[in-house]
């Protein structure tokens, strides 16, 4: 059995030296310096689920002018954080996601 240099390489784990390893606080000559996090912020706690509403102004696509807003919801989006993304419920993608935007331009929604 022959083991080359290149399947050395793949079994051997790497250990950095001490000198070369990261620590906190300490510059490259071994100096104390200040953290990094001087001013840290709160971590920002992200939903399990977005929800975005669609809307449609109802009043400029149809050409009246009126003095309030006529804006109703037609659908929620919603996006989960694990990627999935459904529109009223329904999961959104490949022939789902073309509908929608068929649709939206039939309405006149623009980007």
């Amino acid at each position: 059995m022959q083991i080359t240099d290149s399947d050395c390489r793949q079994l051997v784990t790497h250990v950095a030296a001490s000198d070369v390893s990261y620590r906190p606080g300490i510059d490259v000559n071994g100096n104390a310096v200040a953290p990094a996090d001087l001013n840290a912020q709160p971590q920002i706690n992200v939903p399990e689920v977005i929800s975005i509403p669609v809307t449609i102004d109802l009043a400029t696509n149809l050409g009246i002018e009126t003095p309030f807003l006529a804006r109703p919801t037609v659908g929620e989006v919603q996006i989960n954080r694990d990627g999935r993304v459904t529109f009223n419920g329904q999961p959104i993608g490949g022939h789902a996601q073309q509908e929608l935007a068929k649709r939206c331009q039939q309405i006149g929604v623009t980007n």
